[in-house]
């Protein structure tokens, strides 16, 4: 595939190797103390004191350096009542593990030799050791040589302290009572934003997917009463908040959900469910799809937000499949940002939306900072490959093409094939590029 990556592409190769795995956080604000332990860069926010509905003050989060985390590992300490009482909570609704092959049979994504060290108000403490597997939802904690097993919901909130850097547990209550009404536990902000929606949610071709972004979030939203798309143009607050329930069955493997929050002048306008980095389109409050809501799949649906008015909309709809590949392939070779966006199908170009994504914001925001890490691209041969069973609409070429790469990260210099799929996302718009890969 060719590569794209931001500039600090070191997570681009973290990302190769981890792809889907979950992640998690740390942080504070007002109402929450969380505080690093090691480094120069430690921190500690003073908010409430000793928890007295569990007789717990603190709690300290070891997470194993060698688990495969998006953050730098640190270890974490928690004194926020609300965090404590929700962790102590999911401990005492434990059950005792009953089938001990299950923690046999953890796949190398498992992150082992964890600990929770609580302190009590009386100056003891006690030791908690937990494993977990991401790939096969599975876990347990150990204490005093006892095996429990928590729903696996508090490993992923647990896994999520070693990500966010400033959970906020003072919620709004009309943001509780909103995620109540559907069946959602609003654990903290994770952050507050201000956002200038766009004029228009007509996308022109090689524009940065933003107005794709807000066209499908509405949607979303007015599933539940909330259509936002009076307030096209005005600048709003987005709070994104940290929710405890999974993502919804038909959405595996992505499992962490976000709540995401729009308000103009302190009145709700908008909310749907988000689900972060690398794909976040997700589902309505109400836990329903695009499709369920519409009636549409992706391209039955965006034809009504592609701007057809426009001049280079106009031009590549024209174009046969071939010219595509290789104004695609030119527009790489100078770096021409626009048309290789052009060049691609909306949902294709919508993935640099959260690839690689900061948890703490809606979507990439820098897309000037967007990288192919090419110097050049000499397109030398392109063949059609027929029979694939690929589906009506669909065509697959390899080319050859010359490469210079700024960074040898996942492909050398030199002569390489590439296997570029295409299809009429819609009619009216002709053939784009749906994906570019190394093999068919």
């Amino acid at each position: 595939m060719i590569a794209m990556f931001r500039k600090n592409s070191w997570k681009w190769s973290v990302a190769a190797v981890v792809i889907i795995v979950a992640v998690g956080v740390v942080g504070l604000t007002n109402q929450t103390s969380l505080r690093t332990l090691a480094g120069k860069d430690d921190f500690e926010h003073t908010g409430n004191q000793a928890n007295s509905s569990t007789g717990t003050p603190r709690i300290e989060l070891i997470l194993d350096t060698n688990g495969l985390y998006w953050n730098e590992v640190k270890p974490i300490s928690i004194t926020d009542d609300k965090m404590i009482h929700d962790i102590m909570s999911m401990i005492e609704k434990s059950k005792p593990l009953a089938d001990e092959s299950k923690i046999g049979n953890m796949s190398g994504m498992a992150r082992k030799n964890n600990k929770l060290i609580l302190y009590e108000t009386e100056g003891s403490k006690r030791e908690i050791a937990f494993a977990y597997d991401t790939l096969y939802e599975i876990g347990y904690i150990e204490e005093d040589g006892r095996r429990l097993e928590p729903d696996y919901s508090f490993f992923r909130y647990i896994a999520d302290l070693n990500e966010y850097s400033n959970p906020d547990t003072n919620i709004e209550a009309q943001v509780m009572q909103l995620f109540n009404k559907y069946n959602w536990t609003v654990d903290y902000r994770i952050n507050t934003l201000k956002e200038k929606l766009p004029e228009s949610l007509k996308h022109k071709a090689g524009e940065y997917p933003v107005k794709i972004y807000w066209a499908y979030n509405n949607e979303l939203s007015k599933e539940i009463g909330l259509d936002f798309a009076e307030y096209l143009g005005k600048d709003v607050v987005i709070d994104i908040y940290r929710l405890r329930e999974p993502l919804p069955e038909f959405m595996k493997p992505r499992r962490d959900a976000r709540g995401i929050v729009l308000k103009y002048n302190d009145e709700i306008i908008g909310a749907y469910i988000d689900a972060g980095r690398h794909d976040s389109f997700a589902c309505s409050l109400d836990r329903r799809s695009l499709k369920d809501i519409t009636g549409k799949e992706w391209d039955g649906w965006i034809e009504s937000y592609i701007d057809y008015e426009d001049e280079l909309e106009i031009k590549l709809s024209k174009m046969e499949p071939e010219d595509i590949i290789r104004e695609y392939f030119k527009a790489l070779d100078r770096n021409d940002i626009k048309m290789i966006w052009a060049c691609m199908t909306r949902k294709n170009l919508s993935g640099h939306l959260s690839s690689n994504m900061n948890n703490q914001y809606l979507f990439n925001t820098d897309e000037d900072g967007i990288d192919y890490n090419i110097k050049s691209a000499k397109l030398l041969e392109i063949k059609e490959i027929k029979g694939l069973n690929n589906e009506p609409g669909v065509l697959e070429y390899m080319v050859e093409v010359d490469f210079d790469f700024k960074k040898s990260i996942t492909s050398d210099d030199g002569v390489q094939p590439r296997f570029v799929i295409l299809k009429k996302e819609t009619e009216k718009s002709g053939w784009r590029i749906n994906s570019t890969g190394t093999g068919p």
